[in-house]
């Protein structure tokens, strides 16, 4: 089996996808009202963390924080997040109250101050305007001893009015010149579903792959279930937490053998948004792993990533990554493996 190209594959379609995006542009039919009376009609493409991401006809894209605007209207469908946690589904119409919009639902209209909406994102109707995402690259070459390395990050979501659905892979791989001891691969595909269930809680549908050489790890094969809860949402932070089991299947990269495993898992994961200048993206997950199969078996997976934004939906970030594992899978292996990246990435939706 070729694992290498199923992730040549998925680079492939992930770089693509950019330029199939571009192809798909909406209407510019929606309105902006500012609170000095001035208005512009453009594109709303996400509202969060108190900032509107707005689309204009010949200013770009811009930004337009919460407390400049007075009202908007889009006949486009919402998917809509309160303080409070509830959800709506709606369009947008203008109201003569400032700092206030008329949320239009099937049967009623709701007057509703700008400062209780924490989020709401379009609820398009073609396949690719549903998807979003962004796509890292970095690479580096030291000529004294020959190393070069290939790091790949990328991010596809598809969003639906009750679930959304992330696919996920990171890539680290560098090899030394003539010493093919010193080749390091560190690789994952992942596809998560999300569905809602009430307010704040959702379900959980997973499926993955994953190889790491360090940890003595040809391929793990893992699939699970599980429940969480958005502790908090606001228009600066993100919190959620999230439980349930996973089984999977290990491969040893330095022996002729595998094991079937039964894990719990707990994770965490959090987010800070700044949009000052420069704009910056802080997001960290944290995820423990206790085996059910294996006595005093414990994995952990953690990252922190900083994305500063460069131009438009140009970005440079910086991460962390690290996994440990109390009992690998190969008996002569490290417990621990940690990578530090830095890479230029864009951002599509």
């Amino acid at each position: 089996m070729k694992k290498s190209a199923v992730y040549i594959y998925f680079l492939l379609f992930i770089v693509g996808f950019p330029a199939l995006n571009n192809t798909a542009n909406a209407q510019k039919n929606d309105t902006l009202y500012f609170l000095n009376g001035d208005r512009i009609s453009g594109e709303i493409l996400q509202y969060q963390y108190g900032y509107l991401k707005y689309k204009t006809y010949g200013v770009s894209t811009v930004n337009v924080k919460y407390d400049k605007m007075s009202t908007f209207h889009s006949n486009k469908d919402f998917d809509i997040l309160f303080k409070d946690g509830r959800r709506r589904f709606g369009s947008f119409d203008t109201s003569y109250m400032t700092q206030f919009v008329n949320i239009v639902i099937t049967n009623d209209t709701i007057l509703t101050p700008l400062i209780e909406i924490v989020e709401f994102t379009p609820v398009r109707k073609i396949f690719w305007r549903r998807l979003s995402g962004n796509v890292d690259l970095g690479i580096s070459y030291t000529k004294a001893n020959e190393l070069a390395q290939l790091t790949f990050n990328g991010l596809v979501k598809y969003t639906q009015r009750n679930y959304f659905t992330n696919i996920t892979m990171n890539s680290l791989n560098s090899i030394q010149s003539d010493i093919d001891s010193t080749r390091v691969k560190t690789n994952s595909l992942a596809g998560t579903y999300y569905q809602r269930i009430k307010k704040d809680w959702f379900g959980i549908g997973m499926l993955s792959g994953e190889q790491n050489s360090q940890l003595g790890l040809d391929l793990r094969i893992q699939g699970g279930l599980g429940a969480g809860n958005e502790l908090v949402h606001t228009n600066r932070h993100n919190l959620l937490a999230s439980a349930g089991a996973v089984i999977n299947r290990e491969w040893s990269a330095t022996e002729d053998e595998s094991r079937l495993n039964v894990d719990g898992f707990l994770a965490a994961k959090y987010r800070l948004f700044r949009f000052n200048d420069p704009e910056i993206d802080l997001t960290t997950n944290f995820t423990t792993y206790p085996s059910f199969t294996i006595s005093n078996r414990w994995r952990i997976d953690y990252d922190i990533k900083i994305k500063i934004k460069i131009i438009t939906d140009m970005y440079f970030s910086v991460s962390f990554i690290t996994s440990y594992d109390s009992k690998p899978p190969s008996s002569t292996s490290e417990n621990l493996d940690y990578s530090f990246t830095t890479s230029f990435g864009y951002t599509f939706n």
